[in-house]
């Protein structure tokens, strides 16, 4: 950028501003906006499913519903899922993960990947079509974005804006005689900057002295016009080469830019102040230089301050040791039921994930186990809070004796567990499951008499995903609660006898 004409540069500034009125313009919707072509293409596919799914629903045809809902996730790349609610929240039937998928903003209405569509049945709300598409894409953001009349619009005033920026500046500039003002407005803006500059001619010379470097060496700016840099009392800093001199001669001797060198300047008090001294040559037309300027940045309070601060880091990494342990604490209680010291659900369920994907790949057996405390509620009720928690902990520190190091606790609910055990088979699981409700199932457990359900399920029974195998095992739990409680159901052999 620095090798443009200056008639270029202004010319592509004048350019950005206007592009930046008409984005203005634009945002303030002074410039029309196009339909949204691909959300409408969206919404038309719902409503034409909701009012098939209706007209199959007041037949009582629900094949013929289930059969639109697939037809539309298998025939349609951006249909993720689809899914028929109650107006209750009852998810009645699905096609696809529908029921993993189906996340919706808080607030519960439509977006350009949730789409809900209200059914009514004898004019009174019955329920709703939910489609799940996949999120818009960068592509679709662009192709919207190509639409948009400002953006055309832009495109072509910078082009043309351009060319005819550049054919005004450039005849305009050739009435302007810039020399009569630079003086002036270059002293002015040399005067309000913090650091000191000399402008100095091939003979080392001032030929200008902004306020900065003045007030340092305790003279005015007039003062020092004509005297030699040199001359000013500059000394180099300790540790750098004495034979280089002065930044200033190396820039008028030799063209050559020097940039941070240390230099200590002592007032008339005796006090030393320590500069940071930049300094590149003035060239005429043929590249020879004719002069130099030089910048001094005073970093004398920086290096106090730099000094204070190695103090302040030397006194911190004493107690480096201390901040670990404490953040290794954190980092387990994050991680960690506080009840009951066993994994949270967040944490588990991070873990599930990796654990079931590699079982997954490599074909190894893997097997889950959900537990749920029975009768739960009247414990809390009848002996208070305090012994419903201490039934808990004793049933997590039971669940946690009886596994293996490889496998993962968590405390999933109020009273629920779900174990993981990686590598085990579902006979192994079932026995570990079987074990435990006997432990649990004896007199002197807890305060109160304690029993537990189980639910076993492995992912040779076909579990797709790991919240597919945890829904398996839940399923096989609350097997285990309707045939009486305190006992321990396989989800393969529960769905053999319920098929």
């Amino acid at each position: 950028m620095n090798r443009l004409t200056p008639v270029i540069r202004i010319s592509v500034g004048l350019v950005m501003l206007t592009c930046s009125i008409l984005i203005t313009l634009d945002l303030f919707g002074f410039i029309p906006a196009p339909t949204d072509t691909a959300a409408a293409s969206r919404f038309r596919l719902c409503e034409a499913l909701a009012t098939q799914t209706a007209a199959a629903l007041e037949q009582n045809n629900f094949s013929v519903a289930r059969a639109l809902l697939q037809s539309a996730v298998r025939r349609d790349e951006r249909v993720l899922s689809a899914g028929l609610r109650s107006k209750d929240g009852r998810l009645l039937m699905e096609a696809g993960e529908h029921r993993m998928l189906w996340q919706p903003d808080a607030g519960g209405g439509s977006s350009s990947s949730h789409l809900s569509v209200p059914l009514f049945k004898e004019g009174r709300p019955w329920g709703s079509v939910e489609v799940r598409f996949e999120n818009p894409g960068a592509r679709d953001a662009l192709v919207a974005l190509s639409q948009r009349p400002a953006v055309r619009l832009t495109f072509i005033v910078a082009l043309l804006g351009f060319v005819a920026y550049w054919v005004y500046m450039k005849r305009t500039l050739r009435h302007l005689d810039p020399s009569a003002v630079i003086p002036a407005r270059v002293q002015a803006a040399l005067d309000v900057m913090a650091e000191g500059v000399l402008l100095l001619d091939e003979n080392e010379r001032i030929v200008l002295a902004n306020a900065a470097i003045a007030r340092r060496l305790d003279r005015s700016p007039t003062s020092l016009m004509g005297v030699k840099a040199s001359t000013l009392g500059w000394k180099l800093s300790e540790g750098t080469d004495p034979g280089q001199g002065p930044p200033w001669l190396g820039a008028i001797r030799e063209a050559r830019t020097s940039m941070a060198v240390p230099m200590v300047l002592e007032g008339e008090d005796g006090e030393a102040r320590v500069f940071r001294v930049n300094s590149s040559p003035v060239l005429d037309g043929w590249g020879r230089a004719k002069g130099a300027i030089a910048t001094f940045d005073d970093v004398t309070e920086l290096q106090h301050k730099s000094r204070e601060l190695e103090k302040t880091l030397s006194t911190l990494e004493k107690s480096q040791d201390e901040i670990r342990l404490q953040n290794e604490q954190l980092q387990v209680l994050a991680r960690r039921d506080p009840l009951t010291g066993v994994s949270n659900r967040r944490f588990f369920l991070e873990a599930f994930e990796a654990e079931f994907a590699a079982a997954k790949q490599s074909g190894r057996s893997f097997a889950c186990i959900m537990a749920d405390i029975d009768h739960f509620k009247p414990v809390n009720d009848t002996h208070g809070h305090a012994v419903g928690d201490e039934v808990i902990r004793r049933v997590a520190a039971a669940i946690g004796s009886e596994v293996r190091s490889s496998d993962a606790v968590c405390r999933y609910g109020g009273e629920e567990f779900c174990i993981v055990l990686p590598g085990a088979p579902v006979e192994d699981a079932t026995r570990v499951a079987e074990r435990l409700r006997q432990n649990i199932d004896t007199p002197d457990f807890a305060q109160v008499p304690v029993t537990v359900s189980f639910g076993v399920a492995s992912i040779a029974s076909g579990a797709t995903t790991a919240s597919e195998l945890i829904n398996q095992a839940d399923e096989a739990l609350y097997a285990s609660k309707a045939a009486g409680r305190n006992r321990v159901t396989r989800w393969d052999e529960h769905k053999a006898v319920a098929g």
